[in-house]
């Protein structure tokens, strides 16, 4: 059955490339670094809702930047690391 599956080379094609494409997407997901997860970080100023992402995004990363240099928060990190630390 699954000889069959992989018998012409558009389905091999195909297959090589869902499988490649996965790989990939798993790995990006896996080495973008992260938050710490107690760290909230609440912006406190006024953000319209219709305001352009670029503004909003750098609002949130103005109040990240002000909470870590409080040291209310630590640095991003990798997704996987040793939880021993």
């Amino acid at each position: 059955m699954i000889s069959r599956l992989f018998f012409t080379p558009r389905r091999r094609v195909a297959a090589v490339l869902t499988v490649m494409a996965a790989v990939v997407a798993f790995g990006s997901w896996a080495l973008w670094p992260v938050y710490d997860s107690s760290c909230v970080v609440y912006s406190g100023g006024y953000i319209p809702m219709n305001a352009p992402k670029a503004e909003a995004g750098a609002a949130m990363q103005q109040a990240y930047d002000k909470a870590l240099a409080d040291g209310a928060c630590g640095p991003k990190r990798a997704r996987f690391h040793s939880w021993t630390q």
